[in-house]
């Protein structure tokens, strides 16, 4: 034996109603000791507050909580499918300030 647990695999579902998904360009990540939690959201247009501040309003379009067990997985995954996506279209580029 490799010392190698046999994975088992996964077959994903996904259900009538979310298979399209959802648009969100922003995305707010914060943690417990138990787990992280991942808000994506949809940013509107900028607002002038009374005091002349400006601040943009962002609507949580879904909220997902996420075990510490596999938040390093999910980075990883993210990581993997940044470097193929950069091969094939060129590079990201952060959004501009």
């Amino acid at each position: 034996m490799d010392g190698d647990p046999q994975r088992t695999p996964i077959r994903l579902h996904v259900p009538d109603g979310i298979g399209q998904g959802v648009y969100a360009n922003v995305v707010a990540v914060w943690h417990t000791a138990h787990d992280f939690t991942l808000d994506f959201a949809v940013a509107g247009m900028a607002q002038s507050g009374d005091d002349g501040s400006s601040v943009v309003p962002a609507e949580v379009v879904a909220r997902v909580k996420v075990p510490t067990s596999v938040i390093f997985q999910i980075a990883q995954a993210i990581a993997t499918n940044v470097d193929g996506y950069e091969r094939s279209y060129g590079p990201l580029t952060p959004p501009h300030s």
